[in-house]
């Protein structure tokens, strides 16, 4: 079992997609007869006009085309966790999955809210992957203390709330969509204490919001000197077009340690530095910095990144990407694997189509039967090689047929020499194939 492949693809059934093939072939007959009516008959009284519009239907019909061949072939993909957990992570021996450090980004902490990033961070810290190979980089683009402070409560509370995520297995694992659940929290619980310490850690998420209110309301009025740190000392970020960098390691070091005393995931604070004159305002520049700071911490070989408002809604996301990025034989010519999007607060109907189906349901697909998804910013599974700009591995030649017939020092064999005479195929690197899994946002 621990040799089988780790995940399979699944085309649609014949069933769902030939009908639509079947409408696509007959809106692009239709098409045809359309614009061979335009081209036979010209307007002779207004020939400028006339050619203007046949290039424009000319080419909104080739549009049309290049649209609808990504949703001529979807695809599906199944994973295998448990063939993974054999292969890499047997109970009882040392983890082999590969480290996996998180990205995510925030500016603004007054207009995306300190308690969605808090959310984010605490799910990042209570996935189901070992705490030893997963790592939490949080880029504070605008400098502000409000975030620092509020990660700070974050870690605190993070040492009751992980333990509390891993030993009763809830879903999802960011505690103000857990608790804002409109279900049986009940079904599948077997253990007699879990009301008990579930009533409690609600106490306790609700005292963590009251705190972070609180630095809220205390960061939307700026004392006129600036703002200082609990050791007297000025905040480096106060004005936030001209600081310095600042790095701060919350948890991940020694003593750093849940209420149960099991360690916890590194979590790291990051701000960049900025200066007068320069432009480095905007995400990428910021995702560039936590590549930078997070290979001297951690290095680890996979990157996945967040939005402060995405939470991962699915404790084994990471382990369904480890699927693919840690195959055998496909793990080295990957280049990311995209999760698609889940949206929060959306009513029932979507009569505004807020859920972007067709996007991530159908064009996503689609264009996973060709050669791979586009990455959409976020919720995506980066291989640090493919950002350092290497190319990919060159496959390895395979070994020269043999056979037991003959001495080793023969050259005859069964196979009459047929060997001699192979193609030489050619080497190269090959497209980055992608998938794509779930995450959720906020």
């Amino acid at each position: 079992e621990a040799r089988q492949p780790l995940w399979r693809k699944l085309p649609v059934p014949s069933s769902q997609i030939n009908p639509y093939r079947i409408v696509i072939v007959l809106r692009l007959v239709v098409l045809c007869f359309f614009l061979r009516f335009r081209i036979m008959t010209p307007a002779n009284d207004a020939i400028p006009l006339w050619l203007v519009s046949v290039i424009c239907e000319l080419w909104f019909a080739l549009s049309w085309i290049l649209d609808q061949l990504p949703k001529w072939s979807p695809v599906t993909r199944e994973t295998y966790l448990d063939r993974l957990a054999l292969r890499y992570d047997r109970e009882g021996e040392p983890s082999r999955l590969s480290p996996i450090d998180f990205f995510v980004s925030t500016v603004d902490p007054l207009k995306e809210p300190p308690i969605i990033t808090a959310n984010t961070v605490l799910s990042i810290l209570a996935v189901d992957y070992p705490v030893d190979r997963n790592s939490c980089y949080v880029s504070d683009d605008g400098a502000s203390m409000l975030c620092f402070d509020t990660l700070s409560e974050t870690a605190e509370f993070a040492r009751r709330w992980v333990p509390f995520c891993k030993k009763f297995a809830i879903e999802p694992r960011a505690p103000e969509f857990y608790f804002s659940q409109k279900i049986d929290y009940l079904k599948d619980k077997v253990q007699p204490t879990f009301v008990k310490e579930r009533r409690a850690m609600k106490r306790e998420y609700e005292e963590f919001k009251v705190r972070i209110n609180g630095l809220v309301a205390k960061a939307e009025k700026k004392p006129e000197e600036g703002w200082v740190m609990q050791d007297g000392t000025p905040w480096p970020g106060n004005n936030t077009r001209d600081h310095p960098g600042m790095i701060q390691v919350y948890l991940g070091s020694q003593g750093a340690l849940d209420v149960e005393g099991h360690e916890l995931p590194r979590l790291v604070y990051v701000s960049r530095e900025k200066r007068p004159g320069h432009n480095h305002h905007k995400k990428a520049g910021a995702m560039n910095a936590l590549v930078r700071v997070s290979a001297v911490l951690t290095n680890a070989p996979f990157i996945l990144n967040l939005d402060c408002d995405h939470y991962v809604n699915n404790s084994k996301a990471v382990r369904e990407a480890m699927c693919f990025l840690m195959d055998p034989q496909l793990g080295k010519k990957l280049c990311y694997v995209q999760f698609p999007q889940r949206f929060d607060g959306i009513d029932l109907h979507d009569r505004y189509a807020n859920r972007n189906v067709v996007f991530f349901d159908i064009n996503m697909k689609g264009l996973d039967g060709i050669q791979g998804p586009v990455y959409v910013g976020t919720g995506c599974v980066f291989n640090r090689q493919a950002l350092y700009g290497y190319d990919p591995p060159r496959p390895e030649k395979r070994p020269k047929m043999t056979c037991d017939c003959w001495p080793s020092w023969c050259c005859c064999c069964c196979c009459f020499g047929g060997g001699k005479h192979r193609k030489r195929g050619r080497t190269g690197s090959s497209s980055a194939g992608t998938s794509w899994r779930r995450s959720r946002r906020g």
